[in-house]
């Protein structure tokens, strides 16, 4: 369960607001001392200990208990399938079915596919016809859909990809590893030539973050110590930075580095607007950092506390919104201008959980979201204001080379996404596939009135028989 790693980090890697423009509280209250807690103002579990509970119950076959905690959890992290099959497996053992479809019906109309006859507690169910039904178009949801194409294949490990953009002017990919720190040009048919390489003149380490901006002929990096590079030293712990090059000579141009702050970090991926505003974000922190055109530092933009799990960032070429996405709590949009932030709100039919790439893409958002089943790739189409989602398009669902899909760039009109880089089994093939923008269909909403009177008439129906 996600939880667990939620937890664990948590601990050590929450921050408060402050630094920037977007701080809460900048004027603090005189500190009172603090209440004794009643019995209704009892501290909030974590999910750590809410998932022992859970993982104890279900052990002991408490039924009760592990639905009291399963819907705890699901409170806490919405989108988690995990948590929400653990809710169908205690309604089921406890006979309550409508609860149990309920949960059936939403995992269905998001899209996603598990097959619950797998799970031995819908034994009682699995005979009733609104039970087929739902499990039904489960199963479906996780077939085949839309489009995508293998591009090359680069020898290697996918786990060493750092991250990728396509640069116009070469007409190459560029490739950061994390183990050698290189940056490589790409051609289609899978020439690679090496650019340049971390050493102690340039500083850097891993290369986790890419970022093109042609205005200023400027190519961005974003790179932090970590184990993961082969030329790591403990006495390069907790130290990072964005590092600037001119991208048609690749000639040194500048450092940004990371605040003294004695915490662990590690950059990812890096936005650029057209006037030259950076953004990178910290996954271990969690924390964005902003670099201005004018500026001569990075600095600390906003702190998200709970978010954990942050793996990418996109935004507008005119800076009017920043997203983000966390890999359990989903999308969130900041408004850079009015100096606001909040979840992206988006359709009942849009699971937003395990989203490992976004990219702005005209008026939507393509994601890559591997952490669900089935894997896919998704066009959210963005509201007027770009702050909410209007539809859901599939792009790519459960397509054969995919493996954990991880970080992409746009080309022209298509999406191009190494297929296979979070893939667990390893292997030592990068798979670049392609993917057009324009590729699969909205989803429509159901006509849900009609859908649950169809379903309610099912249930009065197995209601009755059992009554005979």
């Amino acid at each position: 369960m996600p939880g667990k790693i939620i937890a664990a980090a948590a601990a050590v890697l929450y921050l408060t607001w402050g630094g920037s423009a977007l701080a809460q509280d900048e004027v603090a209250e005189p500190k009172q001392p603090p209440a004794e807690p009643t019995k209704r103002e009892r501290p909030e579990e974590s999910i750590a200990a809410l998932e022992q509970k859970a993982a104890a119950a279900r052990q002991e076959e408490n039924w009760i208990r592990l639905y009291g905690a399963a819907l705890q959890l699901h409170k806490r992290l919405p989108y988690a399938p995990e948590y929400m099959l653990e809710i169908i497996r205690a309604a089921a053992a406890l006979d309550r079915r409508q609860t149990a479809y309920r949960f059936m019906l939403q995992m269905q109309q998001q899209g996603l596919s598990y097959d619950l006859n797998e799970m031995p507690e819908t034994m009682g169910m699995q005979d009733a016809e609104a039970y087929q039904y739902i499990n039904k178009l489960m199963g479906e949801a996780g077939q085949p859909a839309g489009e995508g194409r293998l591009v090359l294949s680069l020898p290697g490990s996918p786990h060493n990809l750092g991250d990728v953009v396509w640069d116009e002017s070469r007409q190459r990919f560029l490739v950061g590893t994390r183990r050698e720190g290189s940056l490589l040009a790409v051609a289609e048919n899978g020439e690679a030539e090496e650019l340049l390489r971390s050493n102690e003149e340039n500083g850097m380490w891993s290369l986790d973050g890419l970022a093109i901006h042609p205005g200023s002929n400027t190519l961005w990096i974003a790179s932090s110590a970590s184990p993961a590079f082969a030329g790591f030293s403990t006495a390069d712990t907790r130290r990072g930075g964005l590092f600037e090059f001119r991208l048609d000579t690749l000639e040194f141009a500048n450092r940004y580095n990371l605040p003294a702050d004695g915490l662990q970090h590690s950059l990812g991926s890096v936005a650029v607007t057209d006037e030259g505003h950076v953004y990178v974000i910290d996954r271990m922190v969690p924390v964005i950092y902003h670099k201005r055109p004018d500026g001569d530092r990075l600095e600390r933009y906003v702190s998200l506390p709970g978010y954990v799990a942050l793996t990418d960032v996109s935004v507008t070429p005119d800076n009017s919104r920043l997203f983000v996405a966390d890999a359990f709590k989903g999308l969130m949009v900041i408004d850079p201008i009015a100096e606001r932030l909040a979840p992206l709100a988006g359709p009942e039919n849009l699971n937003q959980y395990g989203i490992y790439g976004v990219d702005y893409a005209g008026d939507s958002l393509v994601i890559t979201q591997s952490g669900v089943q089935p894997q896919r790739l998704m066009r959210l189409k963005l509201d007027a204001a770009g702050a909410a989602i209007e539809d859901v398009k599939p792009m790519a669902v459960a397509l054969e080379g995919f493996d954990t899909p991880g970080v992409g760039t746009i080309r022209g009109d298509s999406i191009f996404y190494f297929s296979n880089h979070g893939s667990p089994s390893g292997g030592q093939q990068m798979k670049l596939m392609a993917t057009p923008l324009e590729s699969g269909k909205a989803i429509e909403a159901p006509d849900m009135r009609l859908f649950k009177e169809t379903i309610e008439k099912r249930l009065e129906k197995e209601q009755a028989e059992q009554q005979q």
